[in-house]
């Protein structure tokens, strides 16, 4: 078996934005309202909302040498 520890930054060279980096996922948000059983209770639009533009961004996104170097 073979494990592979990386970051966000991993893909950030593809496109995909971090969580916490300028421009990352969590900004305009609060991970309490999109990433919790509460925030979806509360607010079930706004989770589906903002997993909705991660992957859109995703499938506009290709792997890097990263990826395949990893795969």
């Amino acid at each position: 078996m073979i494990v592979v520890f990386s970051g966000a930054g991993l893909s950030a060279e593809s496109g995909i934005p971090t969580f916490r980096g300028a421009g990352g996922l969590w900004e305009g948000y609060k991970i309490e309202e999109v990433a919790t059983p509460l925030g979806w209770m509360q607010n079930q639009k706004l989770v589906l909302d903002f997993y909705a533009q991660g992957f859109i961004k995703m499938q506009e996104c290709q792997p890097n040498a990263a990826h395949f170097t990893i795969a």
